[in-house]
């Protein structure tokens, strides 16, 4: 089954222009997201040199081994000149929102597809190390046995502001691990599981670290590199280009803003919020992040890229051939390409991330019980009572009252024209009054009956939790172990094998 993006909450207009068709936006975007588009791109941008090259797998392979990553194959077709396709995210707790294995696989397909057309080409997954917002990667939701919606959370306070890649996970991650498995269904999966969690994640070791860890045996023999930008000989690599951005910030910051306007006067919103002070750099100060002004810039001090001046960084280090973004990150890169172009640098394509939904058996059953479809369940969970309950006796009986008053008031309105028109003002007023108390009576009385049906209370939370958990979409907040347990390791050969490379529309599949 498959949903226009436009049906989905929390679309924003750049992306649903760009997704179904971007020749109608090229000032912001100058290559579209096909195949064919990346096999163009990748055969003309300048190829960097071997010395580049071997200084890149050398730092890559070390990292590999440190993850315990089987990526051999991919790190030796880079060396010989292939192309990357190129995703990222913050490291969350588990491997985060669904979405991050979405990213993955997306980069996967998109890699070999791309190798079909002609051009070889490895998938790359940047870790976002640098990312120094503890709240956003502390937690990890899970649907329970019970199919309630369980958030897990460890303690990362960070008042150093420090990168994710320098904290440290304390006792309590253990604790995490050990709350997931025994909240999760049990399984004959649940050893593997167990295994991937505990080895990955563990006191003492830094959450870029662990989700490195898991994110490697997940996605094992799929050729996918794992980049830790805070690895120092990258940082050497990365450092001609923020010297670059450093030196030639005023015609960055000019050309970010005018490109804010041009979107603002387009139509659409700034993704990423952009004033006088802007210089897309942080500046590290002993273990401290943080965001530089235009008079903070100095040369010599450590230096980290924001989000939109990151995609050219790591375009200076790896040979680009298209970037694999969700919604946000696709809407931000137009504000991103004018650094590109500042720079003098080719801006790669953007192709968007697979969007998806799992729906589970016992959901479907569930659903197909009270005659719901996917898209009931984006309604929210009141909509879903109501659509449960309307088979029940009794609840025609407030269809057929609303529709008598509407037509007993009808049958007044002549003579109460006749007398004083200004009545007919007057019954229209009462008119909303009466049926807004029939209205509230109707949910009164739903709700009633959904309390005394605990059955259908129960399935309705289900159906809410797994597929429209806290009114967000399952793939931002659910966590993949939810689905490991109950399906196992091979759930993500699964997924790679039914989500189609099409980013146009939002993908719903049952298992």
């Amino acid at each position: 089954m498959r949903l226009a993006f436009g049906n989905l909450p929390d679309s924003s207009a750049l992306f649903l222009d760009y997704s179904s068709g971007w020749a109608g936006i090229p000032q912001f975007y100058p290559r579209g997201y096909s195949v064919e588009s990346i096999v163009s791109f990748a055969r003309e941008r300048p190829a960097f040199d071997s010395a580049h090259r071997d200084r890149l797998c050398a730092a890559l392979g070390e990292q590999q081994k440190r993850w315990g990553s089987s990526a051999d194959a991919s790190l030796e077709k880079l060396a010989k000149g292939a192309a990357v396709i190129i995703t990222g995210q913050q490291c969350g707790l588990f491997s985060g929102p669904f979405y991050a294995i979405l990213k993955a696989i997306t980069a996967i397909k998109l890699a070999a597809e791309v190798e079909k057309a002609g051009v070889p080409a490895v998938p790359v997954f940047w870790l976002a190390s640098e990312d120094h917002d503890y709240e956003e990667i502390r937690w990890a939701s899970i649907i329970d046995r019970d199919w309630g919606l369980k958030k897990l959370k460890v303690e990362l306070a960070n008042g150093d502001a420090a990168p994710a890649g320098w904290l440290q996970f304390r006792d309590d991650v253990s604790v995490a691990v050990s709350e997931c498995l025994a909240s999760l269904p049990e399984s004959e999966f649940l050893q593997d599981v167990r295994r991937i969690l505990e080895s990955s994640y563990q006191p003492g070791v830094s959450p870029s670290d662990a989700f490195a860890r898991m994110i490697a045996a997940l996605f094992s023999q799929k050729g996918l590199l794992l980049v830790d930008p805070l690895d120092g000989e990258l940082k050497r690599m990365a450092a001609p280009v923020l010297a670059e951005a450093v030196t030639r910030n005023g015609e960055i910051r000019s050309a970010v803003l005018a490109r804010s306007r041009a979107l603002s006067g387009a139509g659409y919103h700034e993704q990423v919020k952009v004033d006088e002070n802007f210089t897309g750099l942080f500046g590290f100060r002993g273990r401290s992040r943080k965001a530089l002004r235009p008079n903070e810039l100095a040369m010599d001090l450590p230096l980290s890229p924001n989000v939109l001046l990151r995609p050219a960084v790591q375009d200076s280090i790896f040979p680009t051939a298209a970037y694999v973004g969700g919604p946000a990150e696709v809407a931000y890169f137009a504000q991103a390409a004018a650094v590109y172009e500042t720079l003098g640098r080719p801006v790669p394509p953007v192709f968007p991330r697979i969007s998806a939904t799992v729906i589970e058996a016992r959901v479907s059953r569930y659903m197909k019980k009270y005659g719901m479809e996917f898209a009931d369940a984006l309604r929210g969970r009141d909509y879903l009572k109501l659509k449960a309950v309307a088979g029940v006796r009794g609840v025609e009986l407030f269809d057929r009252m609303r529709d008598n008053i509407v037509a007993q008031l009808e049958t007044i309105a002549p003579a109460l024209s006749a007398v004083d028109p200004t009545l007919l003002g007057a019954m229209q007023t009462s008119r909303q009054k009466m049926l807004h108390q029939v209205e509230t009576l109707r949910t009164r009385f739903v709700n009633a009956e959904a309390r005394r049906n605990e059955t259908m209370d129960r399935h309705l939370d289900a159906i809410c939790n797994s597929l429209f958990p806290e009114k967000r979409l399952q793939e931002r907040v659910i966590n993949v172990s939810s689905f490991l347990l109950r399906y196992g390791p091979g759930f993500i050969g699964q997924l790679e094998e039914h989500l189609s490379l099409d980013p146009r529309e939002h993908q719903v599949i049952e298992i």
